[in-house]
């Protein structure tokens, strides 16, 4: 009796501490220069289960449907092998690559970042098929500036082009910019069958702010500011831990939460409920939470406080509204911190509304 005690009591301590881990060989590869009409580039990044219980891959998210991710459906054993395919359609997206993808585990962390990066080499069109945005008498190659990713103190710069196919010369300026943001037609004034480069020049350290940020910036022709053409400039600005020392890592913050979804269950249309989840910095100094983000308008309230300090718990509250809302819903909140081995948290909200 007592024999069997003690095995039982073994299986539960060891079940207890058993914990799977991914070891990924690398989590960033460069493409190099790529070709936009060779079609989707690929990469396998590979891991191992270094720990002592099966890992298994839940999801693997990404940022747009230009990424696809391929993964090991089993779970892998301590000691074997498992694979993330990364594939990027490289159609119609010349310039640089820069794309996050999430591997979420039932391992600690249970989230690991892998990025690819890479420039796509534009193939030749005619104007009118490499311009293919009207704003007023000129065409745009591209509406959009996006900046991928910055670090806080960054400042860096981008080119969208321009084409003038009128019989008249066009000039380019820009007015209300942001601080952030300064941007320069070069040569201002296009010729017809001409293109000019517009730069947009940004200073992440001015922005202040974290995480995916957004701005339009006017764009006037010929003076006329009677009418605008809006240009969306995006950026995802981090900060740059690569630069921390062994004592700063070892000294920083450290954030976990007491569980990664929150499972809401069935709600009444109409009905508003709140729910917490704890928040625990086990580190050795102040974490800072910078920012949350629920994309998701008014249907979920997120409040937490904005430090907390080494050793301590707090509490982040939902709140989830359900007026106008009906079946089921699935929400993502991201907590940007200065926890340098999880500067972006993701907490899932999961929930059924009924009639």
């Amino acid at each position: 009796m007592k024999l069997k005690l003690s095995v039982l009591l073994f299986l539960m301590v060891f079940s207890l501490y058993a914990q799977p881990k991914a070891s990924f060989d690398k989590v960033q590869h460069d493409f190099g220069k790529v070709n936009e009409g060779d079609g989707p580039v690929s990469y396998d990044f590979t891991f191992t289960n270094t720990g002592s219980a099966p890992l298994i891959i839940q999801n693997v998210s990404v940022t747009c449907g230009c990424t696809t991710p391929e993964y090991s459906r089993q779970p892998i054993r301590p000691g074997e092998k498992g694979f993330i395919k990364v594939s990027y359609d490289v159609k119609g997206r010349p310039g640089a690559i820069d794309k996050t993808v999430v591997v979420h585990t039932n391992s600690s962390p249970p989230t690991t970042n892998l990025r690819i990066v890479g420039e796509v080499a534009p193939v030749d069109r005619p104007p009118a098929e490499a311009f293919r945005y009207p704003a007023g008498a000129i065409s745009m190659d591209d509406m959009h500036v996006s900046f991928k990713r910055l670090y806080s103190a960054e400042k860096s710069v981008l080119v969208v082009r321009a084409y003038n196919p009128s019989s008249d010369p066009v000039k380019i300026s820009f007015i209300n910019l942001p601080a952030h943001i300064r941007a320069e037609a070069k040569p201002a004034t296009i010729k017809q069958g001409e293109t000019s480069e517009i730069r947009v020049a940004y200073d992440a350290a001015r922005k202040n702010d974290w995480g995916f940020v957004s701005d339009q910036i006017s764009m006037i022709l010929n003076d006329n500011k009677a009418r605008d053409y809006k240009l969306t400039v995006t950026a995802t600005i981090e900060e740059d831990f690569s630069r921390w020392t062994n004592a700063q890592l070892q000294n920083a913050p450290s954030i976990s939460l007491d569980r990664q979804t929150i499972e809401a269950g069935k709600i009444k249309k109409g009905d508003k409920k709140t729910y917490n989840v704890k928040l625990t910095n086990s580190g050795k100094s102040k974490l800072s939470i910078r920012k949350i983000d629920t994309g998701s308008g008014q249907l979920l309230t997120v409040n937490a406080p904005k430090e907390i300090n080494a050793g301590a718990s707090a509490d982040l509250t939902v709140t989830f509204d359900s007026n106008g809302q009906s079946g089921e819903l699935s929400r993502s909140i991201t907590l940007i911190t200065n926890d340098p081995r999880n500067s972006q948290i993701t907490l899932r909200f999961r929930v059924e509304v009924t009639e």
